[in-house]
């Protein structure tokens, strides 16, 4: 008997000298085929187009919104002073504090504000339609036409209730931001007085990190800290919004007549986007600026918050405001322009 000979006695049957080695089949269950990915883009295309290029337009202008925030805290005579003091006292990572809290909450709150502002421009579309058997958006649509009164309402409408909806997310992060980025400036009494930027002390100052702001922001103040002057900011937005809107539609359809809808296609987002970003901001910045002022003094030592107040109230509201329009100028530029590109490209997908 050989161990290749099959027989009754054989404890075990004979295995074949070359069989193939099992192979389970690759499987990636997060994987999905182009057709299919395609669809879910262009379905959710508004979303996907808003959280890229905001991601990048945030990034963009971080060190500029650091500038800002700190002349509207402290009463710096120009912005060059407030640079200098940045980058002597707190150094380089002062330009980039508080970049997180924009980077994540900025992008949902973009998310949200393009989304409702697209659903209420529609409702409110269909709504004038009814009533006067015009359409506002075919209207904008309609190659060489221009702005209407109609439109003008829709859009600013519809960008008023954005700002309203996307506010008790946006207002808690922005707090948050605000905090972190002059936690150095209003570490202690001396950061009120005008000399403070000239402190060498400041070097030795930590910084708040995010979380740490959200902590002590709650334990002083409770949850309702969170939502430090929530009027302001939703009154900033709700107005800012609505001009931000109406001003972009306005200006890109204009553009768009002037420049020929098939010559240099993002020219007119990018036009838009430059001036619906600082027309906003001439009518809201003195709240921006009462609403920052308000929030930065949170963390200070309790017998100072009202000499650090009183401090910075001295400071004209507008202070900021220049640096503001271009960090402001440039984000949306970057933004609306991407935006319509990455819409531009999705649209042009096979399903």
């Amino acid at each position: 008997m050989t161990l290749d000979e099959p027989t009754e006695h054989a404890p075990f049957p004979p295995t074949p000298s070359h069989q193939p080695p099992f192979v389970k089949p690759a499987t990636n269950t997060w994987m999905m085929d182009e057709r299919t990915r395609n669809r879910l883009l262009k379905k959710y295309d508004t979303q996907v187009a808003s959280a890229v290029s905001t991601v990048c337009a945030t990034l963009s202008v971080t060190p500029l919104d650091n500038v800002k925030t700190r002349m509207q805290s402290h009463n710096f005579s120009n912005a060059f002073q407030c640079i200098r003091y940045i980058r002597r006292n707190e150094g380089y990572r002062g330009f980039i504090a508080g970049a997180l809290p924009p980077l994540a909450t900025v992008t949902t709150v973009r998310v949200l504000n393009f989304s409702t502002y697209n659903v209420a421009k529609s409702a409110i579309s269909d709504f004038i339609t009814n009533i006067t058997g015009k359409s506002p958006l075919e209207n904008q649509n309609k190659p060489g036409s221009s702005p209407t009164l109609a439109s003008l309402a829709t859009f600013t409408a519809a960008g008023m209730i954005a700002g309203i909806v996307s506010t008790p997310i946006a207002c808690p992060f922005e707090l948050a931001k605000n905090v972190v980025q002059t936690s150095v400036l209003m570490a202690n009494r001396a950061m009120a007085s005008p000399g403070a930027a000239a402190d060498p002390s400041l070097r030795n100052k930590p910084r708040l990190n995010t979380i740490d702001a959200f902590k002590q922001i709650v334990a002083r103040h409770g949850f309702r800290g969170l939502y430090t002057a929530f009027h302001l900011h939703a009154m900033r937005d709700m107005i800012g919004t609505g001009i931000y809107f109406s001003v972009y539609e306005t200006v890109k359809q204009l553009a768009a007549k002037e420049l020929g809808q098939g010559h240099l296609p993002l020219g007119g987002p990018m036009i838009a986007g430059a001036i619906c970003s600082t027309v906003p901001w001439f009518c809201t910045y003195p709240l921006d600026t009462r609403k920052t002022r308000a929030q930065s003094v949170l963390l200070g030592k309790t017998n100072e918050v009202g000499e650090a107040s009183a401090a910075v109230a001295k400071a004209s509201m507008y202070k900021g405001l220049p640096t503001l329009l271009i960090r402001t100028g440039v984000n949306n530029m970057i933004l609306l322009s991407l935006y319509e590109y990455i819409k531009i490209r999705i649209s042009q997908l096979e399903t």
